[in-house]
């Protein structure tokens, strides 16, 4: 019998302002069109923390349930997504 693992991988990106939290959200929603079935990717913004700024908060979610989107694959989607942000990022902070 094969059992199926769920993984579950939360990031938390803190000290972002409130335009930066907001156009990483809009740079990755297209992504989130595009995921396999048993893969969910949530982004949230937090409001404004004493420090008056934003935390991003990243939930990646896989299921393999057909052997086909285990943990290698929700570790590989972390990473493609880190290096989606740190481009944002960059070229917002460089405006």
């Amino acid at each position: 019998m094969k059992m199926s693992l769920k993984c579950r991988v939360q990031i938390g990106i803190e000290g972002l302002s409130e335009h930066e939290a907001g156009a990483v959200k809009t740079a990755l929603e297209p992504d989130n069109v595009r995921m396999p079935e048993d893969m969910q990717v949530t982004v949230t913004t937090n409001g404004k923390n004493n420090a008056q700024k934003c935390a991003l908060v990243l939930e990646f979610i896989g299921q393999d349930s057909k052997g086909t989107h285990g943990i290698g694959h929700v570790v590989g989607t972390v990473d493609e997504v880190l290096e989606h942000i740190q481009v944002v990022l960059k070229v917002i902070r460089q405006c």
